[in-house]
């Protein structure tokens, strides 16, 4: 352990995706990583924290507890709660597994329950699914053959499929509502696809907006104020969204120029924003102290920072997690007060305490 609290554990495989399994009441002891880029054998593996004895902290190395081979590179890791995972691999398929047993118990593993194997394709050729989204028991994928899927994970059936809802490559996704999905691509282009509306009429429900033509690479919600949305740049940057008006309110730069991999708010301190990138850093975005201090609570233009473009670009700071490994990092997540990253250094660090 190093005095800042950050551990590594190499675990031979590069990891394309990283996700904690949920727990509201403490900090997650489990999580799930995703392989790329390692021929036909490419996996997902269950990972658990452990201790010596009951009364010491929860310490890397982690133990691994299932691995569950897949058909190619894993391209997205979702839970959908604390049981439920789901993942998507480059030959268009969707998987989702039942985590069956808790970290203790000497079986736990990772149980299919339903899988789509042919959700992309291009003609008789498998297509990538390059991201999927999980909302309230529906699933949204979107592939390299520019389709949107939406399952009913209830039903387990295809409850939508949109063909070719964008003239550029489709690269994230997410559900701004229960009804709406926002599907970015390429061409620094967002589509609004209104899912209760019928598949004949559905292009007339899209609403296209755009500014430069800088690829959107990952994208993010607000946890608390939905209607904004953060997207990460091929670039770099930082651009923020205010889906009301379907308007860019600003970009924040790092002064990194390396593609953001994904993009992430702390979900209870939603003034800290955290970032990977392609160029092997993991950034921490957050208002100064001296800024927060003197917030008015009853003001309310002033109670999200993001919001304030005066105070962003004054009393932005931006910081290393990590230092920075000159090897692309793919993927992270953050769970209470924890961290969690994959790398292609064919390794994962955590973060205990979030410095906030």
């Amino acid at each position: 352990m190093s005095d800042t609290g950050i551990f590594a554990e190499f675990i031979g495989r590069k990891v394309n995706r990283v996700r904690w399994r949920p727990d509201d009441l403490m900090a997650s002891t489990m999580f799930v990583t995703g392989s790329w880029d390692n021929e036909y054998d490419n996996v997902i593996e269950l990972w658990g924290l452990t201790s010596e004895d009951e009364n010491s902290a929860k310490d890397f190395p982690p133990k691994l507890l299932d691995c569950v081979k897949q058909n190619g590179n894993v391209t997205q890791i979702r839970f959908l709660d604390s049981k439920f995972v789901a993942v998507s691999t480059d030959n268009g398929a969707v998987k989702v597994y039942r985590v069956i047993g808790e970290n203790e118990d000497s079986n736990i593993h990772l149980k299919e329950i339903m899988a789509w194997d042919t959700l992309h394709s291009l003609g008789k050729e498998q297509s990538s699914c390059k991201d999927l989204a999980v909302c309230n028991f529906s699933l949204a994928t979107i592939g390299d053959d520019y389709k949107l899927n939406i399952i009913s994970l209830n039903t387990k059936q295809i409850h939508l499929v949109l063909e070719v809802i964008s003239s550029s490559p489709l690269t994230c996704i997410c559900f701004l509502t229960d009804t709406e999905v926002l599907c970015c691509n390429a061409l620094s282009q967002m589509e609004l696809c209104d899912i209760r509306v019928a598949k004949s009429s559905i292009m007339a429900n899209i609403n296209n907006f755009s500014q430069t033509q800088v690829p959107i690479t990952c994208v993010a919600q607000h946890p608390s104020q939905k209607h904004f949305i953060f997207t990460g740049s091929d670039e770099g940057d930082v651009g923020v969204w205010d889906m009301r008006t379907n308007s860019l309110l600003t970009t924040m730069s790092s002064g990194y120029a390396s593609s953001l991999t994904e993009i992430a708010f702390h979900p209870l301190e939603p003034d800290h924003l955290f970032t990977c990138s392609f160029g092997g850093r993991l950034l921490q975005w957050s208002s100064k102290k001296s800024y927060m201090c003197h917030v008015d609570p009853g003001d309310l233009e002033y109670s999200n920072f993001w919001v304030n473009m005066d105070k962003v670009k004054t009393r932005l700071s931006v910081n290393d997690i990590i230092q920075p490994i000159y090897m692309p990092i793919n993927s992270l997540d953050i769970q209470k007060q924890q961290l969690i990253c994959g790398a292609d250094n064919e390794a994962v660090y955590f973060q205990r305490n979030l410095k906030l």
